[in-house]
């Protein structure tokens, strides 16, 4: 199911939306479920289920905030983290990990947050208002 603002090819973005956010993960219900909690909370917000649509998708929006699983098909979150700070300018990225895999998690670029699975909503709410405060 796709989204408003999710739609490829969208040129145009509307600059009196909120805070842009990008959303990786290839698990669609999870994308979809955060993407509403976002968007209903005031945030801009797209969709990538690897991490070369996330680079595609960076080089047309200058997201502020980048929330990213740790496993994903194509590339390890921690290293899309390093990427996407690299190319996005003053850009905050939160890294979603479960339990088992929290030590890799913290290898590599530093995420400014880290969100252990399962998620609850309204804490995620929480970390990116406070981390797009921030910015």
């Amino acid at each position: 199911m796709m989204r408003r603002g999710t739609e490829a090819g969208e040129a145009l973005r509307d600059p009196t939306r909120g805070a842009p956010v990008l959303i990786v993960d290839d698990d669609n219900f999870l994308t979809d479920t955060f993407q509403l909690i976002l968007e209903d909370a005031g945030f801009y917000v797209e969709t990538a289920a690897t991490g070369t649509q996330a680079l595609a998708k960076a080089d047309a929006t200058p997201f502020k905030l980048v929330i990213i699983d740790l496993n994903l098909p194509d590339i390890e979150g921690s290293e899309l983290s390093r990427l996407l700070k690299e190319k996005l300018s003053g850009v905050s990225v939160i890294l979603l990990t479960g339990a088992s895999n929290l030590q890799k998690s913290r290898e590599g670029e530093k995420p400014d947050r880290v969100l252990e699975k399962p998620i609850d909503p309204l804490e995620l709410l929480r970390v990116s208002n406070s981390l797009s405060s921030n910015l």
